[in-house]
Formats: structure tokens, C-alpha cells, sequence
């Protein structure tokens, strides 16, 4: 006879099972089986049940007590534990299969396999009102759990924002400062644009007046245009003579005739003679860089003499 508390189980092959293994009481395979010492087998709670009545096995009538009862084994346990069953909740929706023998633990576990008795409606009426609460309470966690990754998200990401918020406000102060920077200097260097043009202003202006001065000059020996007989003596009235007409050559004077007479005396200077006048050196390197600032001669004349200049002066 099955358990008051779960369904008993349903029998697969019932015509393959030997009427041994059939409990003469409830007539089902039993769960929990039981042998007598004239080997009957019957449920547990059958045979128990029927000797507190009298002592005597149900079939043969023979002398049997609880103490006499024992479980199978051997081939009986095999063949018993060899009969498969589904679960006697299977029109409550449970699919489970297997040895008989495994049925007793599989009803622990199974709600379906309880028979709606009495006994355990109640129970099952409690069980189902609890997991509700629980699923209540599970509810409410996950929605407070919720709320606090989502708080902690939207503080991770608030956290975010100033950081780069923070980045960016130290970003433009350096911009601004720079700015500032960049005006100041804008506002220097009008100031040196301005000092250098008056500055070239002063300096066109001396030139101009250095210009005349060196026409009007009154101790400048006469020099005759026309003259192209510079020697070692005249030197100094060469450079005097280029000096004095440094950007504006008059038209009279030949540059190649003169470029002539520089070099001659150039030459003169190489050769290094003993009758050079004393301060021919001097007065030639003075020559020579009077050539270079003046506009007199051509680009292969200049070359020359940026090269003579080079090789003896430096």
C-alpha cells in the first residue's frame, strides 16, 4: 500500500510482473517491500498493519511477527528492484521514469507525486503561501538591488563626467592663458616693429646726411672724374672715392676701369714688395670692404673680391 502522503506508482509492463511481487493487501508492487519467513511479500505498512490484528501471514495463516519480517535479498532485490515505474503524479505534469526502487526518494523531492489528501493539502496550502512570501521578499531585494547598481552606476558615471568636466576647465584655463600670452606678445613685438622702423627711419636719414657729407667734404683731396691711375700710393683715395658714391656711382665713372685698379693693387699686395707703403695692409683691407658695400660691380667682380678679402683678411 503506498505512503498516505504520496501517490502510489504506476507500473510499467504490469503483465510481465509475477504475482509474487504483488502485495496481496493493496494489490501494487510495493515501494517498501517486507518478506515473511513463508517468503510472501507484502508493503510495509500492510503487513504491519495487519499484525497488530494476529499474528499470522495473510496468505497461509502461518505464525508470523513484526520481528520475523525481513527485506529482499539476492535475486528477489534484483528482480524487485528490476521493475520500472512513472511517477503517480504523472497527470499532475511529472514526466519521471525509473526503477522502483528509486521511487521512495524521487516522491521526497516531487511535489506531484503528493496525493491531495487531507493531510497534506494544508501542508501544501502553507508550502505555496510561503514560497510566495519568499518570492516577495526575493522581489524586493532585487528591485533595492536594483536601485543601488543603478544609483552606484549613475555615480560612477557623474564621477566620469567631473573628472572630464575637470580635465576640459584645466584645458581652457591653459588656452586662456596662453591666449593672454600670445596678446602680450603681439602687443611686444608692435612695439619692436615700430622701434625698428623708426630705427630704419634714423638710419636712411644718416645715410642720407653721411652721403652729403662726404660730397661737401672740403679735406677730400680732388679727385678727377675720368683719373683711373690708382697705385699703391693712392689707395686711400680709391676707398675715399667709392665711399663717397657708395649706391649712386656718377655715370662718368667706368666700374670695370676701377674694378681694374683694385685689383692691381691687389696684386701688389699678394706679391708682397719691399716698397709697399707702411700701412698698405690696413689701407688694403679697407679697400677691399668699401667694394664689398658699395654697387659698382658686377656679380663675377664681387665674387673675386669677397675672395680676395677671404684669403687675406679672413
Amino acid at each position: 500500500m503506498a505512503s498516505n502522503t504520496a501517490a502510489p506508482p504506476v507500473t510499467l509492463n504490469q503483465e510481465n510482473i509475477p504475482d509474487d511481487f504483488i502485495c496481496s493487501i493493496c494489490l501494487t508492487v510495493p515501494v517498501d517491500p517486507l518478506i515473511t519467513p513463508c517468503d510472501h511479500m507484502f508493503c510495509k505498512p500492510c503487513i504491519r498493519q495487519a499484525l497488530t490484528h494476529n499474528n499470522l501471514c495473510p496468505i497461509d495463516r502461518r505464525a508470523c511477527t513484526v520481528g520475523q519480517l525481513k527485506r529482499l535479498e539476492g535475486l528477489s532485490f534484483r528482480v524487485w528492484s528490476g521493475i520500472q515505474v512513472k511517477c503517480g503524479g504523472q497527470e499532475s505534469g511529472c514526466a519521471w521514469r525509473g526503477s522502483i526502487a528509486d521511487y521512495a526518494v524521487h516522491t521526497q523531492n516531487c511535489i506531484m507525486s503528493r496525493a491531495p489528501t487531507g493531510n497534506n493539502v494544508n501542508a501544501l496550502t502553507e508550502q505555496l503561501e510561503s514560497s510566495n512570501d519568499l518570492i516577495g521578499l526575493l522581489k524586493h531585494e532585487l528591485q533595492m538591488k536594483q536601485r543601488a547598481h543603478d544609483k552606484c552606476t549613475a555615480c560612477a558615471y557623474i564621477n566620469t563626467i567631473e573628472s572630464e568636466k575637470s580635465v576640459l576647465r584645466d584645458e581652457l584655463e591653459s588656452a586662456e592663458r596662453l591666449i593672454e600670452s600670445l596678446k602680450e606678445d603681439k602687443k611686444n613685438l608692435k612695439k619692436d616693429l615700430r622701434y625698428a622702423e623708426e630705427k630704419i627711419d634714423d638710419l636712411k636719414e644718416d645715410k642720407k646726411d653721411l652721403k652729403q657729407s662726404l660730397r661737401d667734404r672740403p679735406d677730400l683731396p680732388g679727385i678727377k672724374i675720368g683719373n683711373y691711375d690708382f697705385r699703391r700710393e693712392n689707395v686711400v683715395e680709391l676707398s675715399q672715392l667709392i665711399s663717397r658714391y657708395l649706391e649712386d656711382k656718377p655715370c662718368k665713372i667706368d666700374s670695370n676701369k676701377i674694378y681694374n685698379c683694385v685689383r692691381a693693387c691687389f696684386t701688389d699686395l699678394e706679391k708682397g714688395y719691399g716698397d709697399n707703403p707702411a700701412h698698405y695692409y690696413m689701407d688694403m683691407r679697407m679697400l677691399l670692404a668699401t667694394c664689398l658695400a658699395c654697387n659698382w660691380f658686377t656679380d663675377n667682380q664681387l665674387r673675386s673680391i669677397k675672395q680676395w678679402n677671404k684669403d687675406h683678411f679672413g
